[in-house]
């Protein structure tokens, strides 16, 4: 699980507000994960998941490479190499999943790596341009 707090924001509330969105699906997810047989809702919403996922990546991550762009974050490039990796990574499980359907090993993978993505590139990166926001 991973438990939102001050060391993730960014001084961006609309920022964070979607991080803390994006956050709450990737523990459901875990949460759905730690059984052994999904129900039909389960399913569903890892369904619903990659759709979420989808559409995250192209608003959220255009919002936030905006606004490091606006005020100037010396993270911007970094950010954007970053999410053009992720992209990466979903488009390539997006495509599987499109082509075999549900699978609990394929959703444990892909938690695995979003999990450990949220949260290195939120600390590492987003939180960067808490610096450059001028309150």
């Amino acid at each position: 699980m991973i438990n939102w707090d001050e060391k993730f924001e960014t001084g961006s509330k609309t920022i964070d507000d979607q991080h803390k969105m994006l956050i709450l699906h990737i523990n459901k997810l875990e949460d759905m994960l730690g059984h052994t047989a999904p129900t039909p809702q389960q399913i569903s919403f890892a369904i619903s998941l990659v759709d979420f996922l989808e559409q995250y990546a192209k608003t959220h991550f255009g919002f936030e490479e905006q606004c490091m762009e606006c005020h100037r974050c010396s993270a911007h490039v970094e950010n954007q190499r970053q999410h053009a990796t992720f992209i990466e990574f979903f488009n390539s499980f997006h495509a599987e999943f499109k082509q075999h359907g549900y699978s609990l090993e394929a959703f444990k993978n892909l938690h695995r790596m979003t999990s450990a993505w949220i949260t290195s590139h939120i600390l590492r990166t987003d939180t960067q341009l808490k610096a450059f926001i001028k309150v």
